[in-house]
């Protein structure tokens, strides 16, 4: 197993970095591995970078940023194909604050999704979206409460696209 990670921090500019690198030996016999489906070893491979820069208009933040992820690994969560993938996100966020702890984020986002495997796993994605976000304290706890909308409009290779939308409410809970 092997990982690293960088980040940098200079004034608004932000860039992370990570590689993380997983090799797994089975140490079962061929008949165990062959009744579980399991190969004698698997890998994961990816790499992650991120970039965002901010900037400050009185009351208004805006946040452009980019992440790219690339994928292999010998057999993924949900079966056991071989996946190999390169993902491009360019998004804006804007942030308005409303209260002291209360403010109001909007912001768009491109998704490009690309497997070197099949071409037919190719799409992309627009979302756009809002959301209230309030923060607060609560018996020695951080509370962090978003409630929004999001609607999405993804279109796979060579089919029709899909629209979609969702509302949500979440509250995460935590020291700080």
């Amino acid at each position: 197993h092997f990982f690293a990670g960088h980040r940098l921090k200079t004034g608004s500019l932000e860039l992370v970095s990570k590689v993380n690198y997983v090799y797994f030996r089975q140490l079962m016999n061929r008949g165990q591995r062959l009744r579980y489906g399991v190969d004698k070893s698997d890998f994961f491979f990816g790499l992650i970078n991120k970039a965002s820069y901010r900037y400050q208009f009185g009351s208004l933040t805006l946040e452009p940023r980019w992440k790219s992820e690339y994928l292999d690994q010998s057999r993924n969560l949900f079966d056991a194909q071989d996946q190999k993938t390169l993902t491009e996100l360019f998004s804006g966020l804007v942030e308005m604050k409303l209260m002291h702890t209360t403010s109001l984020q909007t912001g768009i986002e491109y998704l490009l999704s690309t497997d070197f495997d099949g071409r037919e796993r190719d799409f992309t994605a627009l979302s756009g979206g809002f959301q209230f976000a309030n923060q607060s304290g609560y018996m020695g706890y951080i509370l962090k409460t978003l409630t929004g909308f999001v609607i999405e409009r993804k279109e796979p290779r060579g089919q029709k696209s899909t629209t979609t939308d969702q509302s949500f409410i979440t509250v995460y809970a935590g020291l700080e």
